[in-house]
């Protein structure tokens, strides 16, 4: 079993926990750990241990921010999606709402970029810390699970990836997760685009 232990914005962060997606940078705010003699870069932002132990366990939903609740919802949902919702949603992601959901990105951007100081100790991978990755992460092996590798298929560099159709659900998650966990980035108007399939169903 690998540990990686992390600390941006006062976490520790350890992965491949039991192999549970869902476990993925969940545990604790306090841990004792044991330093593997082969480390990474200097520059990295974990380190590698034989060993950890966990002292304290904080809830999963503040990895991903203040509106980390709705983030694990739609996690949950994540795990237990069907063929027919991806059907259903693959012809939901429509160009005004992948435009709405990168201007969301550009607000996050420009904020982080104009309060670097600030936010220099937290996680600055996106607006809901490592929130995408993980949903992401799920329906890649929702999909293996149903269709038996059948959604996936291989890019240019060699490298698994959704076909079209999961992609899209995917994408569709991602828009909710979007609006739901960074409310603040997201208009009324574009929240009502992000949302849509779901307010739908």
């Amino acid at each position: 079993m690998k540990w990686f232990w992390r600390r941006p914005a006062g976490f520790v962060y350890v992965a491949d926990v039991d192999d549970d997606p869902m476990r993925l940078a969940a545990a604790g705010a306090t841990v004792r750990l044991q330093a593997a003699a082969e480390q990474p870069t200097s520059y990295a932002k974990y380190m590698r241990a034989v060993a950890v132990r966990v002292i304290a366990e904080e809830p999963m939903w503040r990895l991903f921010g203040e509106h980390g609740e709705a983030v694990c919802r739609i996690l949950e949902r994540a795990r237990t999606i069907t063929i027919d919702d991806v059907a259903l949603l693959e012809h939901a992601v429509r160009d005004e709402v992948r435009e709405a959901y990168s201007r969301a990105w550009n607000r996050w951007l420009g904020d982080a970029h104009d309060h670097t100081a600030t936010l220099a100790a937290g996680d600055l991978r996106s607006p809901i810390g490592a929130g995408f990755t993980v949903l992401h992460n799920l329906i890649v092996e929702r999909a293996r699970t149903l269709t038996g590798g059948a959604a996936l298929t291989t890019d240019d560099d060699g490298d698994p990836v959704l076909r079209p159709d999961w992609s899209a659900a995917s994408d569709a998650f991602l828009h909710v997760a979007m609006a739901c966990g960074a409310p603040q980035l997201v208009t009324p108007e574009d929240a009502e685009l992000l949302t849509a399939p779901w307010t739908a169903k």
